[in-house]
């Protein structure tokens, strides 16, 4: 019989959150502003679009990748289990990748530049999957009820918001104080330390860890079979969608629409989080009182409601000024986003437990390798999107649309993920939970 995960335990896997999240965010909030803006000085690297093209590019194979990946750990067979191993090797090597991405090797707008990123964003998402994928099925692993999944998934969500937090935060005084490449380095340790304390857990003693035999297509196809997936799926692939298009728009809504400088997106980012991190105790009670859809639900509508007033920043509105303004709705969007970082996993854990029914195997890596395949497709469109937004409608002070419409874009995406979320079936996904390994004390 397997043993219960102790709270040293829950807090040695969540602290990775932090640690990946905190890289990710980087790359994904930074990466687009350093390329097309040139903030180190000169002429910009590349142009929007293609900046989006790359990314859109990185994220299909990577994509490809995920089902790969997932499957590998599925049927691993090793000493340490079938996650702890890909998260060892895959975590130095996703930090190298990650601080080569901000070494350009030509100081200027050059195909060189586009080939380097095109290669590096590539490998970078590939790594990335290597270390999270197997990383998020330890959580059903661990987590053997719809209740303990919440709390170690909102426990995960406080490291992972932390990580966040010190990237957003964090990054706009290291920019200030040690340049983008100081900030590079120091966060990039930082990660990867947080990364490796989940290695600290005996995986055999606590998460069942035998082998599958699957083969992928035969995997895949009855992980698309399970009808919860593939609604939870939809709903959260446009959540996605209109929350990457907010996050690549994030400095350019400080720095072009408030005309702040770049150190003071740490305020906004901030104000943001902080409310998220606020939020995380209520849309813990809540989830657990009333089930995860329907707070999802209403966080998700939440966003449609508040993404509108995107468009407005920059300006004085409610007798506030335009700074004032910003932080009021740069603090309303964290309310909802606190749900974003909790319930999903929470979610595809609980859904894993349909797998049983299906194949007689517990295959939690292809859910989440199946959910990152169509997930890192949809934002890589997303950012593409972002892209051509602001290639033709402007990105500068003298022509912001292409931001301004960044947020009511986002909004149709989110309402759509919205509707599709409501046909979740989630009282018949909680009926499995009968068939999960029993946990001694």
């Amino acid at each position: 019989m397997l043993k219960k995960l102790p709270f040293s335990g829950k807090m040695l896997y969540a602290s990775s959150s932090a640690g990946w999240a905190m890289i990710d965010r980087i790359v994904l909030t930074w990466l687009m502003y350093y390329y097309i803006t040139s903030p180190a000085g000169g002429e910009p690297l590349m142009m929007p679009v293609v900046f989006g093209t790359i990314m859109l590019l990185g994220r299909v194979v990577d994509a490809v990748a995920d089902p790969m990946v997932a499957l590998w750990s599925d049927n691993f067979k090793g000493r340490l289990g079938r996650r702890i191993p890909f998260m060892l090797v895959g975590g130095i090597f996703y930090f190298i990748v990650f601080v080569a991405l901000f070494y350009p090797p030509v100081a200027g707008n050059s195909v060189v530049n586009v080939v380097y990123l095109a290669l590096l964003v590539g490998m970078y998402f590939f790594l990335f999957t290597v270390y999270v994928c197997p990383y998020l099925a330890l959580l059903p692993e661990l987590a053997r009820t719809s209740r303990d999944r919440v709390d170690l998934a909102t426990l995960r969500a406080v490291f992972s918001l932390l990580g966040v937090a010190v990237a957003l935060v964090g990054s706009g005084l290291l920019i200030a104080a040690l340049g983008f490449k100081g900030m590079i380095w120091s966060l990039g340790f930082l990660g990867l330390l947080f990364m490796y304390l989940p290695a600290l857990i005996k995986e055999k003693d606590y998460a069942q860890s035998l082998p599958a035999t699957l083969g992928l297509i035969d995997a895949v196809m009855t992980t698309f079979k399970n009808r919860a997936f593939r609604i939870y799926l939809v709903g959260n692939a446009t959540f996605w969608f209109g929350f990457n298009i907010i996050t690549l728009g994030l400095p350019f809504y400080v720095t072009v629409l408030l005309g702040l400088q770049e150190e003071q997106t740490s305020i906004f980012f901030a104000v943001t989080f902080g409310m998220a991190v606020l939020t995380f105790p209520l849309v813990n009670i809540l989830a657990k009182k009333m089930g995860p859809k329907i707070v999802m639900v209403i966080s998700m509508f939440l966003f449609v409601l508040v993404l509108p007033f995107f468009y407005f920043l920059g300006g004085g509105y409610l007798g506030l000024s335009p700074y004032n303004f910003g932080l009021l709705i740069m603090g309303f969007a964290g309310i909802p986003l606190a749900s974003l970082f909790v319930l999903p996993d929470a979610i595809v854990a609980s859904i894993t437990d349909v797998e049983q029914s299906l194949s007689g195997q517990r295959r939690e890596a292809m859910y989440f390798g199946a959910q990152g395949f169509v997930l890192k497709i949809v934002m890589g469109l997303s950012s593409f999107i972002t892209g051509l937004l602001m290639q033709f409608f402007g990105q500068t002070a003298a022509s912001p649309l292409g931001i301004q419409l960044t947020g009511p874009v986002a909004a149709v995406f989110i309402l759509l993920g919205s509707l599709a979320f409501m046909k979740y079936p989630e009282k018949e996904v909680l009926s499995y939970e009968k068939t999960i390994p029993p946990v001694g004390g």
